[in-house]
């Protein structure tokens, strides 16, 4: 009897060994760095930096911020990489020094004046509208529509912010959201909620319905 193959089963064969494959090579840069190999370090620094960058932007509202908050992040993770379990998995490790180095960065910024701490990017560096056309209202659109979308997720109180920007932007799985923020499942289900319905009040608040929020 000749069983079908499922395509949905080969892709999470596909992507588990993908994943099996990344893990393993960043051990061996661990464990090369360790050694004294501080070139084997710029593994593990060109893997994260573009999600790391991305996730302080997010958080922290502006580009200059979120550049030292990743700087930052690696020093950590560079000094701590002695505590690091081999036999584990790595990247919800040095995502937890990531989230905490933000929350850091957090607290500095509570210090600052009010009108500092409500200025932000009006959208993420680099970033432009994923489109083959170059039309202007389009172009002025996708902008608008990011400077809206960053506004709703700044104005989000941290901790739902952190939960909405790793599960929703990142794309980190809800458990894994859960084990670097070392909370339950359920209060990461629970603070997503709560993320959404807020974000789609900013976002209906401003007046932004040509894009449906799911």
């Amino acid at each position: 009897m000749t069983g079908k193959i499922n395509p949905d089963r080969n892709k999470i064969i596909k992507n588990s060994k993908n994943t099996v494959d990344k893990n393993s090579t960043e051990i061996l840069a661990i464990q090369q760095t360790l050694q004294g190999n501080k070139e084997a370090f710029s593994i593990i620094v060109n893997n994260y930096t573009p999600m790391f960058y991305t996730l302080a932007y997010r958080m922290l509202g502006n580009a200059e911020d979120a550049e030292d908050a990743v700087q930052e992040i690696f020093l950590r993770v560079y000094k701590s990489l002695t505590r690091f379990r081999l036999g584990h998995r790595f990247y919800p490790w040095i995502y937890t020094i990531a989230i905490n180095c933000i929350r850091t960065f957090l607290k500095r910024k509570k210090r600052r004046s009010d009108n500092e701490m409500l200025q932000f990017e009006t959208s993420l560096p680099g970033s432009s509208p994923d489109n083959e056309t170059k039309n202007p209202s389009v172009i002025l659109e996708v902008k608008e529509g990011e400077k809206i979308a960053q506004k709703a997720i700044i104005s989000l109180k941290p901790k739902y912010r952190e939960v909405f920007v790793l599960r929703h932007i990142e794309g980190l799985s809800t458990s894994d959201v859960a084990e670097i923020l070392n909370i339950p499942e359920g209060t990461v289900k629970t603070y997503l909620h709560r993320a959404r319905k807020e974000i789609i009040k900013k976002l209906f608040h401003e007046g932004w319905t040509n894009r449906e929020f799911k």
